[in-house]
């Protein structure tokens, strides 16, 4: 059984966007929700970001990127690899 949670969901463009211009995309991961990255043999916890791109025509592109969370130290904050 898989089940994923969307934790954050954040718009970057509306409307006739300039073509040939770079739209940086900044995401700030919610403190309260991140825990390292955790695979065992009954369950796991992994995280992706899923970019979505809906066009005017309704034609959609989407592309999820795997990301691994890693505590290190005493650091209290995970670290995004």
């Amino acid at each position: 059984m898989h089940a994923a949670t969307e934790i954050q969901n954040i718009q970057i463009g509306d409307g006739d966007v300039c073509r040939g211009m770079s739209i940086p995309m900044h995401m700030i991961f919610p403190r309260l929700f991140t825990c390292p990255t955790i695979a065992a043999k009954n369950f796991k916890v992994e995280f992706e970001v899923n970019v979505v791109i809906l066009l005017q025509d309704h034609h959609l592109i989407t592309e999820n990127f795997p990301i691994r969370l890693y505590r290190t130290g005493t650091s209290a904050a995970p670290v995004l690899v």
